[in-house]
């Protein structure tokens, strides 16, 4: 039983002398086998969690904009077999240490004010043994589970937490049950297979399905960057209103690299300004 080499990430058969075509079953074992060299070669740089897109409007539907950044934030910190929200350490952590990663130490009633709403709605669970468990109805780490999760690169959401407004971070986290499959584009039919019948979403539309005023995303949107790559990138056609696309660097849907064009559209142009 034979295997044909292919490009993990585009799916292309390389073909060369004595290789013979194999199965898909095989192809897609192979692919599997390369997924898992990759992940041993570069461990945690490729760390990632998922939100199921059809059930997060019931958690920004309670939480305010800046809560949706904290919340961002803190299911960085989910564990993969138990998502119990752990410290770096893999310790789970305590109010102070979920505080401390917030950067609110300072503004105990903030934080309260933010544990307390995901508690009493069912975001977050407070275990008996005092630890802190995710909801996996809206977030969960490891593989993903039908084609209604997004992938969050938690490394990057770290990173650059502490430069970023969470008010951007939840106008963000906002924006991810509307991020097509193939496209990454921020439309209204996000799970529609045809890429020429997507329903792209202009900045009225985009500002009214997030619950803010147009005038306030298009201030914000050009402010949004995360290790200065923009997180949203605004796309011009013709006479044709602004679309907006969603970084794939930090968010993704697919189990596969991202298209070069979507990748270069938003690479960071570091020659000198003349």
């Amino acid at each position: 039983m034979s295997i044909v080499p292919f490009n993990v990430e585009t799916g292309e058969l390389l073909y060369d002398a004595g290789y013979t075509i194999s199965s898909p079953e095989q192809r897609e074992a192979y692919k599997q086998y390369l997924r898992e060299q990759d992940a041993k070669q570069h461990g945690r740089k490729h760390d990632f969690t998922n939100a199921n897109m059809t059930h997060l409007h019931e958690v920004y539907d309670v939480l305010t904009t800046a809560q949706c950044g904290y919340l961002m934030l803190l299911q960085c910190y989910i564990d993969y077999e138990t998502g119990i929200i752990v410290n770096p350490d893999k310790s789970p952590m305590t109010t102070n240490n979920m505080r401390q990663a917030l950067q609110l130490q300072r503004k105990r009633s903030t934080f309260y004010d933010f544990l307390t709403a995901c508690l009493d709605n069912g975001i977050i669970a407070e275990q008996d043994d005092a630890t802190f468990v995710m909801n996996q109805r809206y977030h969960f780490k490891g593989a993903i589970k039908g084609a209604h999760a997004i992938k969050t690169y938690t490394a990057k959401i770290k990173r650059v937490y502490s430069e970023v407004k969470a008010t951007d971070i939840g106008l963000i986290y906002r924006m991810l049950p509307l991020v097509h499959m193939s496209t990454n584009a921020l439309c209204d039919n996000p799970f529609e297979k045809d890429p020429k019948k997507v329903r792209w979403l202009n900045r009225k539309e985009l500002a009214e399905y997030i619950g803010v005023d147009p005038a306030f995303l298009g201030r914000r949107l050009p402010l949004m960057k995360f290790d200065g790559e923009y997180v949203v990138a605004r796309i011009k056609v013709g006479s044709e209103p602004e679309r907006y696309t969603m970084n794939p660097s930090v968010f993704y849907r697919q189990d596969k690299a991202p298209d070069d064009t979507l990748l270069a559209m938003f690479s960071v142009d570091k020659r000198k300004k003349v």
